[in-house]
């Protein structure tokens, strides 16, 4: 619980609403190519990603599948994935 708290204060989201299901299952993402992320945003992106996968190892194996959704576009990630990552957490 502290490390998903220092996650969501590193972020700026302290504030947030909880989800119950961020990403339901048997969504199946697509590359998104008409809204690449720019550089700061791909790298936040991979540090959230890096982050939610020790988070869904260690504690919360309920989000496994919606993190292996996400981590499929790590070298491509677009817009819409960064909005799910950040809403995963």
């Amino acid at each position: 619980m502290i490390y998903t708290k220092k996650l969501l204060k590193w972020l700026k989201m302290d504030n947030c609403n909880p989800v119950k299901l961020p990403i339901p299952i048997g969504t199946v993402l697509k590359p998104d190519i008409e809204s690449p992320l720019k550089y700061n945003n791909a790298t936040v992106y991979l540090q959230i990603i890096g982050s939610i996968i020790y988070l869904s190892n260690c504690t919360r194996p309920d989000i496994s599948y919606a993190v292996s959704q996400l981590a499929r576009f790590i070298a491509a990630p677009g817009e819409s994935h960064y909005h799910l990552s950040k809403q995963l957490l």
